[in-house]
Formats: structure tokens, C-alpha cells, sequence
């Protein structure tokens, strides 16, 4: 199969199928039409729609999609990617850069982790080291966190009717050392 990895061009009508659909879904069904259309002729399982030929059928929106578009595709192992005919299509980076990050995260996680035992033991050495450091900070008791929570939840519960809570809004503070009077 010397033609697998070729590029070809389509033009692909879209007309007849999206208006079989309704007026919210046609643009929707455009792309699962192109998907249909390049199965059949390409003879492959998945379709990859390109990014600018994506931007095109969603250009004005779900209601009106393109009549037809003129796209160009290539078969690589048991898929297609589809673009528009003047874009060039998507490439996937290469492994080595991945695996050069993967490298460089590795080598500062490492770091950062000698470093910090080597303060630990500094701290250690020096006596000034605290049960946090070597244990981690002593956990609250469980009965003051309860009754914590407690009584936020029931402030958070209380319910207060319409008329308090007017008079809430309206009350005045209350100013330390003036009278009030006639």
C-alpha cells in the first residue's frame, strides 16, 4: 500500500445531513457527518479533526454550520487526522523531549529532599531540634475540635424569623457615655 501514507483531498458535503437534523444539533452533526465520511473512504476505525477545521464548523455557531468543506487527510496506522486544505497538521513532540522533563522533575524533586534532611540533621546536631521536627506537630485534642464544630454548626442552624431579623438591621449601636433623652 504505497498510497497509506499519502495525503488526499476531499470535498465533503454537509448539507444533506445536518439538515436532517435539528437546528440546535446541526452543527454537531457536521462533524459526526465528516467523521462518517472519512471512515468510508479512508478505511480507518478513528478520525482526528483538526484544530482550524474544528474552528470552521463552530465558527458561527451550532445552528449553521458550513454546506460543504474541502479538507485534506492522512492515514497514519489505524487513524486519520483531517485539516483544513491550506493548514498543516497537528505533530506530537517527539519522546525525548518528555522524557528529558521527566528526567529534570526527578533530579529536582531529589533535590529539594536532600536539602531538607540535611537541615533536619543540622537542627539535630545543634539540639535545637523540636518534638515538630522529628514527630510533626502535636495533634489537638479531639473533644476541643468537637466542641468546636459543634457550636459553629449551630450557629450556622439557628433560625431566625423575619421580624428579628429587621430589627436586627435597624438596631442602632449603642455609643458608650452619650444619653439619650430630651
Amino acid at each position: 500500500m504505497a498510497d497509506e501514507n499519502k495525503e488526499r483531498i476531499y470535498v465533503i458535503p454537509l448539507r444533506r445531513a445536518f439538515l436532517n437534523a435539528p437546528i440546535y444539533k446541526r452543527t454537531k452533526r457536521a462533524v459526526s457527518e465528516i467523521r462518517i465520511f472519512i471512515t468510508r473512504h479512508m478505511k480507518v476505525d478513528e478520525v482526528r479533526i483538526g484544530s482550524k477545521l474544528n474552528e470552521l464548523l463552530w465558527k458561527k455557531g451550532n445552528e449553521n454550520p458550513p454546506a460543504k468543506v474541502k479538507v485534506k487527510t492522512r492515514k497514519i496506522e489505524n487513524y486519520a487526522q483531517v485539516e483544513l486544505e491550506n493548514y498543516p497538521f497537528f505533530e506530537k513532540k517527539e519522546t525525548e523531549e518528555k522524557e528529558k522533563k521527566v528526567e529534570a522533575k526527578e533530579g529536582k524533586q531529589e533535590h529539594i529532599k536532600a536539602e531538607q534532611s540535611k537541615e533536619e540533621e543540622k537542627l539535630l546536631k545543634e539540639g535545637k531540634a523540636k518534638e515538630e521536627i522529628k514527630h510533626g506537630p502535636e495533634p489537638k485534642k479531639k473533644e476541643e475540635l468537637k466542641t468546636k464544630q459543634m457550636d459553629e454548626k449551630i450557629e450556622r442552624t439557628k433560625r431566625i424569623s423575619k421580624t428579628q431579623k429587621s430589627f436586627i438591621k435597624h438596631k442602632e449601636p449603642k455609643q458608650a457615655g452619650s444619653k439619650v433623652g430630651h
